[in-house]
């Protein structure tokens, strides 16, 4: 059987960054991990659900701990796992769960659907063995509340002034036997509406991979579920490397006026890193050597 070279790439959000240096220390740590995983022959699905557990934990990044709050001040999560032989598990507004990635496994895993939402999401992970957490905390409801004030009597802006509070985690492994895995997990956009499901846990949307590839997005949700961003730039890398098709994909989005971030990896571990946003926080290791965003 052929043997591959394990790469792995984490990004930690589009738009805004802030707090630059806690989110480059928290890409290292998810990356670092993910990778020595893969390096022990670990899968990419392992080494992927683990690297964004490690994120979901670090609350600067807006999915598990530090998720976003609904209308409503809730942080309901969206989160989906994928793999090159397109299987897939994800849940949708779910809450009070620590790590949302790890319950989207286990709908691919133990069940025969490819999606859970809402309360019943919730319950699935309970019956599963997952404790209740509060997923709340101070500095994402300073944001809320500071938020709140400004809407005054109208719902939002529109999300044409909302981008500096988009928000998702992702990683992208291929493992020593050429599997890939994408996986994202998300928060969502502070102020949604309560029970708003974005590109996270669409499939082809958010996030997709088959043989050809893996691709994570972030960025406005509406607009890559609108556009299936994931999907196109897998299907670009059918006839593209993965830098080339990244290109491509990035200049589509910027035409249909979709501000978003795209990372990913081809079958032959080639690299996709690329946004139109004002900035994206992404680390990634391909032969042993670290590389990460500029701030």
């Amino acid at each position: 059987m052929k043997k591959y070279k394990p790469v792995i790439i984490a990004h930690g959000g589009a738009g805004g960054i802030n707090h630059p240096n806690r989110r480059l220390q928290g890409l290292i740590k998810a990356c670092s991990i993910g990778y020595g995983m893969l390096m022990q022959g670990s899968s990419s699905l392992d080494a992927v659900e683990r690297a964004i557990m490690i994120l979901e934990d670090i609350s600067i990044f807006n999915a598990g701990r530090g998720s976003s709050f609904n209308l409503e001040g809730i942080p309901e999560m969206d989160a989906s796992i994928m793999t090159s032989e397109m299987r897939f598990g994800a849940v949708a507004a779910i809450t009070d769960v620590q790590y949302p990635i790890k319950v989207a496994r286990m709908v691919m895993e133990k069940t025969d659907h490819l999606v859970l939402g809402g309360k019943h999401a919730v319950r699935f992970a309970r019956i599963m063995g997952m404790p209740k957490f509060d997923c709340r905390t101070k500095e994402k409801k300073r944001i809320w509340q500071r938020m709140h004030k400004k809407l005054r009597s109208a719902y939002f802006q529109k999300l044409a002034d909302l981008a500096e509070y988009y928000g998702t985690v992702g990683v992208v492994a291929i493992d020593k036997n050429g599997s890939i895995t994408a996986g994202t997990s998300s928060g969502g956009i502070t102020m949604r509406l309560p029970g708003r499901i974005g590109d996270t846990p669409s499939p082809g949307a958010g996030t997709f991979a088959d043989k050809n590839g893996g691709v994570g997005a972030t960025g406005h949700g509406e607009e890559i579920l609108r556009h299936l961003l994931s999907f196109r730039a897998v299907q670009l890398m059918a006839r593209y490397p993965a830098p080339t098709a990244g290109k491509k994909m990035i200049e589509y989005a910027s035409t249909h006026k979709c501000r978003c971030g795209l990372i990913g990896i081809d079958k032959k571990g080639r690299i996709m890193c690329v946004n139109n946003t004002k900035a994206m926080s992404w680390c990634y290791i391909k032969h042993g050597r670290m590389h990460m965003f500029k701030y």
